[in-house]
């Protein structure tokens, strides 16, 4: 059985949204430890590390997030000091479902160098609003509003931190589109990867990115439209 790691960067300015990214990796019928990276605030660390004290809390005393890094400096460093097989990350205002890591882990298991799983969206109090059918599809289908891309969120895949240790150097940018630019990279130079084609990664709208409901609301329909209305990489 590999074991497993999480990585969580907050500045912990969101503690309703961290409760409950904490509480879903607690609840992973797979067990992985989680690594939460307090990003400057020591006050904040401490209460952290008092309220959680199943999580593993590490503090940097230097804020190193800002001028266009939302955690990636922290992304880029931390599959270099981690000693558990396989990794993944979370954003602390997003969470997993129960069985997110396993269904990763499951591919892994198969022989797979590092797996991704599908996205559902909820607003900014967390309700459930849509799954992800049209954007976040890996190569299950480009990307609905820009046709021959592909891409998924940082979050939503698990890798062998073998690898991810020699293309985490990618993430320390600040540029928006640096989940983008890892996914591309990590498929070349990784190939052995596939999806779990499940929707186990949550992600809550209203954070750094700045994309709208409407958004997923016309991919959604427009995809549909063209496999009309099954689309292929659902499991039923």
């Amino acid at each position: 059985m590999k074991t497993a790691a999480v990585v969580t960067v907050t500045r912990g300015d969101r503690p309703w949204e961290l409760s409950n990214c904490i509480a879903s990796v607690k609840a992973q019928t797979y067990p992985a430890n989680h690594y939460i990276l307090c990003d400057g605030d020591f006050d904040n660390f401490v209460k952290i590390k008092k309220d959680y004290p199943e999580a593993k809390v590490c503090y940097w005393d230097a804020k190193i997030g800002g001028d266009g890094y939302a955690g990636q400096r922290w992304l880029a460093a931390a599959p270099q000091l981690l000693t558990e097989e396989v990794a993944f990350f979370c954003n602390d205002d997003d969470w997993y479902d129960p069985d997110h890591v396993a269904s990763i882990m499951s591919k892994i298991e198969q022989g797979y160098d590092w797996a991704y799983s599908l996205r559902s969206i909820y607003d900014k109090e967390g309700n459930f609003l849509f799954d992800d059918n049209c954007e976040a599809l890996g190569e299950l289908h480009d990307s609905w509003n820009i046709p021959g891309h592909h891409f998924v969120d940082w979050c939503m895949w698990g890798m062998k931190t073998s690898f991810l240790k020699q293309l985490a150097i990618i993430l320390n940018q600040p540029s928006p589109q640096v989940d983008r630019q890892f996914y591309e990279a990590a498929t070349q130079i990784v190939p052995n990867f596939t999806s779990t084609n499940k929707h186990t990664f949550n992600f809550r709208l209203g954070g750094e990115c700045g994309v709208q409901k409407e958004f997923f609301e016309m991919g959604n329909h427009s995809l549909l439209q063209r496999f009309n209305g099954k689309l292929p990489w659902i499991i039923t």
